[in-house]
């Protein structure tokens, strides 16, 4: 299956007014379920995902009048809880797609539901041959030191497998990106190198990536102020020989990625202010009861789109949503979550310069990686 031109025109639009339209929102993170098969230590999430199903998470129906009225997106993150514990998660994600037309979509997994994964990807690659899917492995150790970090034996056994399943759908596909992450903790802060290195050598993911421990975990003590450690892992990851993925723009992506750790590392080393956070008006995160959030980190809420007949840009526009983000602005509010520093790097025209001399350094190492592959 494969988009006409006039197709392909019209999400080009429309992936352009998300980007410089001010108005718009770029980045949508959704929280599909609370639900999580998983209790990892490290988890933000933990007191939610503690309370089981919530009898009120959003409804097949009421997602779709949430994305009705939202309008196109660059970016969209699947998230939770564990996305795949949600039985309708293709048909959640379908109705994101049909009406928010995302280029790039984005989902964290524990890979522990190896038939459901391969289901939704058979399901949901063909149907959208133009959006970009991201799917990404949490791994935060080999073998044993996984199942113990994810308190869930036999979690890499089952990993593995969903591994190879998703791998080879992968060469079949040319939209489906396949990434590895790991959270960075007290616990794992001197190891984590030798599990990237592992995941390099072993495993073929187009991306390896690490997440900065942020929040309220589970066991506090799993916060960490290691900072050659973790330097040393980000060295590591921008050195590493990048696999040639065919997601479009990926070596500005891959600079977005190497920007974003940057400023991480003077936000969480040096306690410096980087850039203006754009939380709350290019990124926005809608709760799974419908609760909408400038990140996940503040902890406040707007409004909820049942109360404002499910529009999230009636949320955005209260006088409520205005005060949160002139205290973000005013504050020069600044943390670890990635994902609002990585917005930063795409939508702060401060960092234009720095991704862009990454960007275009990206795109050489991806050159002569191509060249010496058809070589060999």
């Amino acid at each position: 299956m494969s988009d006409s031109l006039p197709t392909r025109v019209r999400r080009g639009l429309s992936t352009l007014r998300s980007l410089v339209d001010p108005e718009q929102v770029g980045y949508l993170i959704f929280y599909v379920t609370n639900r999580c098969n998983f209790r990892c230590a490290h988890c933000f999430y933990h007191a939610e995902i503690a309370k089981g199903r919530k009898p009120d998470e959003l409804r097949l129906d009421e997602i779709e009048r949430i994305a009705r009225g939202l309008g196109p997106l660059v970016q969209l993150s699947l998230t939770g809880g564990e996305p795949f514990v949600r039985e309708d998660f293709a048909a959640v994600t379908r109705t994101w797609l049909e009406h928010c037309a995302p280029r790039f979509v984005t989902i964290p997994t524990n890979a522990w539901f190896s038939d459901r994964i391969e289901a939704y990807l058979e399901d949901v690659l063909p149907a959208f041959p133009s959006t970009a899917f991201r799917v990404v492995f949490s791994i935060d150790g080999i073998g044993a030191d996984h199942d113990t970090f994810r308190s869930a034996p036999g979690s890499w056994e089952r990993l593995c497998g969903t591994y190879a399943r998703v791998d080879a759908l992968r060469r079949r596909a040319t939209n489906l990106v396949l990434d590895a992450n790991a959270a960075y903790t007290a616990r794992n802060e001197h190891t984590i190198l030798s599990t990237l290195e592992a995941l390099d050598r072993d495993f073929s993911f187009d991306n390896l990536s690490v997440t900065y421990i942020r929040g309220n975990p589970r066991d506090p003590d799993l916060r960490t102020s290691s900072r050659d450690a973790y330097l040393r892992v980000v060295e590591f990851l921008k050195a590493r020989s990048r696999r040639r993925e065919k997601r479009f723009l990926s070596p500005l992506w891959r600079a977005v990625d190497d920007v974003t750790y940057e400023h991480l590392t003077r936000v969480v080393f040096e306690d410096e202010f980087v850039s203006p956070c754009v939380a709350g008006r290019k990124l926005v995160i809608v709760g799974e009861t419908g609760d909408v959030h400038p990140c996940e980190i503040l902890g406040v809420s707007a409004g909820n789109v049942r109360d404002h007949d499910y529009s999230v840009p009636a949320v955005l526009a209260s006088a409520a949503h205005r005060r949160i983000v002139e205290t973000i602005r005013e504050t020069r509010c600044k943390c670890s979550f990635e994902c609002a520093i990585a917005a930063n790097a795409v939508w702060s025209p401060e960092s234009y310069p720095r991704v862009a001399r990454l960007a275009l350094s990206e795109l050489r190492a991806t050159a002569s990686t191509s060249v010496t592959e058809r070589k060999t």
